[in-house]
């Protein structure tokens, strides 16, 4: 049989086709330029039975595999893939709109399982050895099944697979995103010294979710289950790396965590964001733990499972047309020691895991809660004059978003505009439209006001607490669960908000509330309270998703973020990265209207720490923009933007025009450039406060890109990058060279929290190049045969052009031209032309 298959495996590497599927009435293969990967469905099993790597020539499966795709139990019987109970049924191809293609594989059940269906969904993708794979389970007719639990406990598995090693011993690596608070130095001991850092005001852990990362050796024998979601398992020639799209917070740290507001300021500390409520239900960090990847080596074989391990379904859940059942999306690809992990991350949660594109487009982008919480009045302020005001302000620097946040709204839980906007939202948004940016919006979903009718008419939504009294949420307010009819309420709340022109949606808040509720989607009276309370977890981030996807549906343009600015948002993980991004930061280890680099060390945190990991653009915060005594440090600020987050917020009243055009000025170099480095990944040297602390992005195949520094002391720091110096035309703000098939900035950071930054422009494929400038840049602008330059400090400018062009002239001038090179001086803020012809 393995010998059919490599002749078949041989054939399709030969045609070197991207999307090639076949059916010879025993094996389903589907292929593309770098894999194949068959499945059998003889003698009435569905058994996975090579994977091949058509870059190294390697099979990746055992020839002697015996472990089932998926195993769960039906009606009290435990049920495999291995057992004969199968038949295949129809395939389909999906062409999606991010390149990739899903197939859809129709499995029926045999014997007592007839009537059972078995949907199992594979996405695989052009140049690339990633696939996700998803199954789901329903019936046809009007049978009914029910899924059971296993000697006591829940029992679903899917996918697995049985990989072939001949090493004696198997590294594991997990790698986490979920973790809250994690200290800056992972071995940081406490009790050397006096502790005397700030609880939440801090850049140690920065009140922000970190990755972590664990590694394990496997001897014969060993076993090992890590949480993720990302896992790296090493094989002979290659490594596997796999992930599963979920949600949940890695540990409990944080969830004790429910700020008291101080007497003087009520928002102070940002109080009232956790959960309260008197509770019995687990609280170990187990309780947060749904599903795990576990590998076991055994006989030369590395075998791999993903696994449900809490709130995955319930006892006697039913299974019928109208109630289907679906796994979690996984993920996995591997690769050779050519290949960086970081490229195969990168591509995965940039392109692979969405077809959203609007999700990835870069934008920056303006919210006012800053600008909220620089008066006492947070709700008060927002007025159709005031916010018309800082429309026009968030306009003129640049940004592409507008996002009116908490304030617009009569009540949580009532969205319709606040009677102090007379007119509605109405004029704000056509206000927004107008100035070029998208209108945007917050909203609290969970959040309940107990003055709403709608608070009155649905008691039973409300999540109540061991003793009946409710839990409260944000702002000391009831909840409602979301895990059934206030689903498709909420929905409606934010369609109506789409038909009156709202585009982006920030969703705050939503927290790990322990429902216990009956009579919704997520048990009844027959389970316990742990169990009703563990699938509400599992469940919320599909619903979650869900109507983040209804959203995109309903209309291509919608993008929501998700907030996840404090401890206890339960929505960290991989699932909403189907749909949206990710809104990681209010102030982390600062606070409001902290106009300082301190503040902006923080937020840079973010991509610092998840460097390699999460993308920038699946990330979002917002730096003060602000250039104010005594700190006057918008560009450090404005250069964290432009680093990731791309968010402004804060009073921008207090900027006066020329601050206001300062910022405009490095938000618009930056956007010449976003749209050819978006799917390239930064490459980093030096921790936060470091000196130097550089983030560089280039794209090699046009030429653009930037670099961004920074240094925590005055300090000379001569870089250099690899670029394709016939690609490049240029760089921007900073003085350069580039020969060699590099770019050298001579970065001088004059002083403690400096900063620098070189925008590189590509030149289209001309052959054009600005190989060296003495000074600084404010322009340049290409044309057919002549390219405009304006500087910003007196330069010595040397500039190549193509062999066939001649006769070059600068304002008019000729210029001696050898070997297609030639040079001229500028002086400070002087535009010249440079004009040549063809011969």
């Amino acid at each position: 049989m393995k010998k059919a298959f490599f002749i078949l495996l041989f054939l399709s590497a030969a045609l070197g086709t991207h999307a090639a599927v076949s059916w010879d009435g025993k094996t389903l293969t589907f292929s593309n330029e770098w894999m194949s990967q068959s499945i059998s469905f003889e003698k009435g099993k569905v058994s996975p039975v090579s994977i091949y790597c058509k870059r190294t020539s390697s099979e990746l499966l055992a020839s002697n595999a015996s472990v089932p795709w998926f195993e769960f139990v039906i009606n009290k019987q435990l049920v495999t893939a291995s057992q004969p109970l199968w038949k295949y049924s129809s395939h389909k191809e999906l062409k999606l709109g991010n390149g990739g293609t899903e197939l859809v594989i129709l499995i029926e059940g045999l014997k007592h399982l007839k009537g059972l269906q078995v949907e199992i969904r594979k996405q695989y993708f052009p140049n690339s050895t990633l696939t996700r794979e998803k199954l789901y389970l329903t019936a046809s007719g009007k049978q009914s099944f029910t899924l059971n639990k296993y000697h006591g406990g829940l029992h679903f598995i899917f996918p697995r697979y049985s990989f072939s090693t001949d090493s004696e011993l198997s590294e594991v690596k997990e790698t986490r995103i979920g973790t809250y608070g994690q200290e800056a130095l992972p071995d940081f001991n406490a009790g050397l010294s006096p502790d005397q850092r700030h609880s939440v005001n801090n850049l140690a852990y920065c009140h922000m979710f970190t990755p972590d990362s664990a590694r394990f050796t496997l001897n014969e024998g060993d076993k090992v289950t890590v949480k993720g979601p990302f896992q790296t398992l090493q094989l002979n020639k290659l490594t596997v790396f796999s992930a599963y799209e979920h949600a949940s917070q890695d540990t409990r740290r944080g969830f004790q965590n429910k700020y008291q507001p101080a007497s003087s300021d009520k928002f102070a500390n940002d109080g009232d964001q956790g959960v309260s409520g008197v509770t019995e239900l687990d609280e170990s960090d187990s309780s947060l733990w749904f599903i795990g990847m576990e590998t076991r080596k055994l006989q030369r074989k590395l075998d791999f499972s993903l696994k449900v391990l809490r709130g995955g379904y319930l006892e006697n859940e039913k299974i019928d047309r109208a109630h289907p059942y679906e796994t979690v999306w996984s993920a996995m690809a591997f690769f050779g020691p050519a290949t960086n992990l970081r490229d195969i991350t990168h591509h995965y949660l940039m392109e692979q895991i969405t077809s959203h594109k609007q999700a990835r487009t870069p934008r920056y982008y303006y919210n006012t809660w800053g600008m909220q919480r620089s008066t006492p009045d947070v709700r008060g302020i927002f007025t159709e004059a005031r916010i018309k005001e800082e429309i026009g302000y968030a306009a003129d620097l640049g940004a592409d978003l507008f996002v009116m946040d908490d304030g617009w709204e009569v009540a949580q839980g009532v969205w319709t505009a606040n009677s102090r906007l007379k007119s509605g939202i109405t004029p704000l948004v056509e206000a927004i439209k107008k100035r070029g940016m998208i209108p945007g919006i917050w909203m609290s979903p969970m959040g309940i006001d107990p003055s709403s009718e709608r608070f009155k008419a649905h008691p039973e939504w409300l999540i109540l607490d061991k003793n009946g009294d409710y839990v409260k949420g944000q702002w000391n307010l009831p909840v409602f669960d979301m895990v059934g009819g206030f689903y498709d309420v909420f929905l409606d709340d934010c369609k109506r908000l789409v038909d009156q022109g709202i585009r982006f949606f920030k969703w705050d808040a939503i927290n790990s509330f322990p429902s216990t509720l009956t009579g919704l989607a997520h048990g009844d009276a027959s389970h316990s309270l742990q169990e009703r309370k563990d699938r509400y977890d599992y469940l919320l981030p599909f619903y979650v998703t869900r109507a983040m996807r209804e959203l995109r549906e309903y209309n291509p343009d919608v993008v929501v973020e998700i907030d996840l600015t404090e401890p206890q948002r339960c929505m960290i993980g991989l699932m909403p990265l189907q749909e949206g991004k990710l809104f990681w930061m209010n102030n982390g280890g600062s606070g409001y209207n902290d106009y300082s680099s301190y503040r902006s060390k923080s937020m840079r945190t973010v991509v610092n720490r998840y460097d390699g990991i999460l993308p920038s653009e699946t990330l979002t915060f917002a730096v003060y923009p602000h250039n104010g005594s005594p700190f006057f440090a918008q560009r450090y600020n404005v250069n964290t933007a432009i680093v990731g987050g791309r968010g402004f917020w804060g009073n921008l009243q207090q900027m006066n025009v020329q601050q206001r055009k300062a910022v405009l000025s490095l938000v618009s170099k930056s956007k010449r450039v976003l749209p050819y480095i978006t799917k390239t990944q930064t490459t980093m040297q030096g921790a936060i406060g470091a000196s130097p602390e550089i983030y560089s992005r280039i794209d090699q195949e046009s030429g653009y890109g930037q670099v961004i520094g920074f240094s925590g002391s005055a300090v000379n720091f001569p870089f250099e990058e690899a670029i394709d110096t016939k690609k490049a035309l240029g760089v921007l703000n900073h003085a350069y060279s580039l020969s060699d098939a590099k770019l050298s900035l001579p970065f001088q950071f004059s002083m403690s929290d400096d900063t620098r930054e070189a925008f590189i422009l590509g030149n289209d494929h001309s052959g054009v190049s600005v190989l060296s400038s003495t000074g600084w840049l404010e322009d340049l602008q290409l044309g057919q045969h002549t390219l405009k330059i304006t500087a910003g400090s007196d330069t010595e400018i040397l500039m190549s052009i193509p062999s066939d062009y001649k006769e070059v002239q600068i304002d008019g001038k000729n210029v001696p031209i050898s070997a297609g090179k030639f040079s001229f001086k500028i002086k400070a803020g002087k535009l010249i032309e440079v004009r040549w012809r063809p011969l």
